[in-house]
């Protein structure tokens, strides 16, 4: 035999030696505790023990400002009605209007609306499928109203660094409201630019991590 073939014999020889090792009695504590790994970690996957923890929201009363990325928001009141006069808002058969009064401020660099898209910025505070504003565990019977309490006109527009009063309504069923007490749910917003669709200078506040939540004394149905 050449050198060549005593070089592969050689080669087969330790592998084959590898492989009896490998299976041999002295591996089987290393391929129990390997197996007995990979049964943990799919058990933590599976419960989702990697997924991301999200921090519990902080809890306000009202009178409170929370302070997010790119708004502010201080809960004032918060109350049930069944009409509100001056607005020509009134319930149907059957809901209860919340009315919370709030004091926002915009902290982005251009102005938002509130209720409404404003030069090409979605804010998505409200009236919207995932909305930064919610009230928890409640589904609102129809689209929230919103209105500047200091009696102006026109839709609610929020410019950069200037506080505002606003009211916002959701109509919800009435039998919605147990012990008088709701909860006003405040996420964070991320600011996205451009979509499928959009252009790149159209900007979406997306919901993010539930930050907020106050707690609102409203009494008990009108």
């Amino acid at each position: 035999m050449n050198r060549v073939g005593q070089a592969w014999g050689a080669v087969r020889e330790r592998a084959a030696g590898a492989a009896r090792s490998a299976v041999g009695r002295s591996s089987i504590p290393f391929w129990s505790a390997g197996g007995a790994l990979a049964i943990l970690l799919v058990s933590v996957v599976a419960l989702g023990g990697l997924d991301r923890a999200e921090a519990a929201p902080v809890q306000y009363d009202v009178g409170d400002e929370a302070r997010l990325s790119l708004f502010s928001i201080t809960v004032l009141d918060a109350r049930l009605a069944d009409e509100i006069e001056e607005e020509s808002v009134s319930a149907d058969e059957g809901e209860v209007l919340v009315v919370v009064t709030a004091r926002m401020e915009n902290l982005a660099e251009y102005p938002v609306g509130v209720g409404r898209a404003v030069d090409r910025v979605a804010s998505r505070l409200v009236g919207v499928t995932e909305p930064l504003l919610s009230l928890s565990g409640v589904t609102p019977t129809s689209s929230p109203y919103v209105w500047r309490t200091d009696d102006s006109a026109g839709s609610v527009i929020l410019q950069p660094r200037v506080p505002t009063e606003v009211q916002v309504v959701w109509p919800v069923p009435e039998d919605a409201i147990t012990a008088g007490v709701l909860t006003l749910d405040v996420h964070d917003a991320d600011a996205r630019r451009g979509q499928i669709i959009l252009s790149s200078d159209h900007i979406t506040w997306r919901r993010a991590d539930l930050a907020a939540q106050f707690t609102l004394d409203v009494g008990e149905a009108p």
